[in-house]
């Protein structure tokens, strides 16, 4: 494979952050979104709010901010036209996305321009995050404390994935957003992001919290048992990984039945497996996480999610409750609370 031509720069020693708040009908929420970045160590950002048209009185909560946002009142055009939107109008060299409900650690803009700073090669910054409930409550940590770092387009090539960020969890350059957008897809910003910035530019991670990602039943990354829904999300990661790839002049291409969750939820898909598919899917989880370089317990929540998923009738609860949830549910018989 070719050295990834990295042409990188942060042309000032505090350079502006734009931080990019998206919101629909979360009037509860969006107020702790922004007071969380208006609360930042590191000051030299602007705040871009896009309301995509909310009916819920969020814009009288965001219009009491004055002139400390730039904002956008559109008409409801989904979350990829309210992110196109806010980007459009940003123009700091770092950027951030963060959903509005969600919140950032007081520490995350201060800790993110250095990183960018310290290495000129880096496109991408994840960082690991807090789930919280609906009131705000830590329930858990969101991610494994080790994050994929540097060149990793062959892991998008052979696995269809690298140990990655979540949205409100990730801040890029300019530069390279520049050669992806506008956004694509329907699945969510991450999704397309991190299938397609890692072929102009290496990832970075730092492995510590700063941001605390909500879990109440409403947000797409709340576990989902919409079946056609995960399979179409997977295949098209496998698009945006191979269209990256052929832009950037590479010959090699991602194969998604290497995709170890893809082939997991087609077993659920066509109710039985053979032993083989089974066999088949578990070798491939120990393989990926091996490779990607998972934590022991991340590898563990992974291979036995994918395994169970082989048992159709069980498959689709651990996609209901999450593994958690789903070994909860069968030790006490209580579904899970939402």
């Amino acid at each position: 494979m070719k050295k990834l031509q990295i042409k990188t720069t942060t042309t000032h020693l505090e350079p502006l952050v734009s931080i990019i708040i998206t919101n629909y009908n979360y009037r509860h929420f969006v107020t702790q979104a922004i007071d969380s970045v208006l609360e930042q160590t590191y000051r030299n950002f602007e705040i871009i709010v896009v309301d995509d048209g909310s009916t819920d009185n969020s814009r009288e909560a965001i219009e009491f901010y004055g002139d400390r946002l730039v904002t956008i009142f559109q008409e409801n055009a989904g979350m990829k036209a309210a992110r196109n939107a806010g980007l459009k109008k940003s123009t700091g060299e770092i950027v951030c996305f963060l959903d509005a409900d969600d919140y950032f650690h007081k520490e995350k803009l201060s800790k993110v321009v250095s990183s960018f700073l310290e290495h000129s090669e880096w496109v991408q910054v994840s960082h690991c995050w807090i789930s919280v409930n609906k009131e705000g409550v830590p329930i858990g940590s969101g991610a494994s404390d080790i994050l994929s770092q540097g060149d990793v387009r062959n892991l998008l090539l052979k696995w269809g994935k690298y140990a990655s960020g979540i949205t409100s969890a990730s801040a890029y350059r300019r530069t390279a957003l520049k050669q992806v957008m506008p956004i694509s897809g329907e699945f969510g910003i991450d999704s397309y992001l991190n299938a397609s910035l890692p072929f102009y530019g290496e990832v970075g991670c730092i492995n510590e919290p700063l941001m605390f990602y909500r879990m109440h039943g409403k947000n797409v990354r709340a576990h989902s048992d919409n079946l056609p829904r995960l399979l179409k999300q997977r295949e098209a990661i496998a698009t945006f990984i191979n269209q990256a790839a052929a832009k950037t002049g590479l010959t090699d291409r991602f194969d998604i039945e290497n995709d170890v969750d893809y082939r997991a939820y087609k077993v659920i898909q066509q109710g039985s497996a053979p032993w083989r598919e089974t066999l088949k899917v578990i070798w491939l989880s120990i393989r990926e996480s091996i490779d990607i370089g998972r934590s022991p317990r991340d590898s563990l929540i992974r291979l036995l999610s994918r395994t169970i998923c082989t048992l159709p009738s069980q498959g689709i609860l651990v996609l209901r409750y999450g593994l958690r949830g789903y070994l909860r549910f069968k030790l006490s018989g209580k579904e899970p609370p939402k």
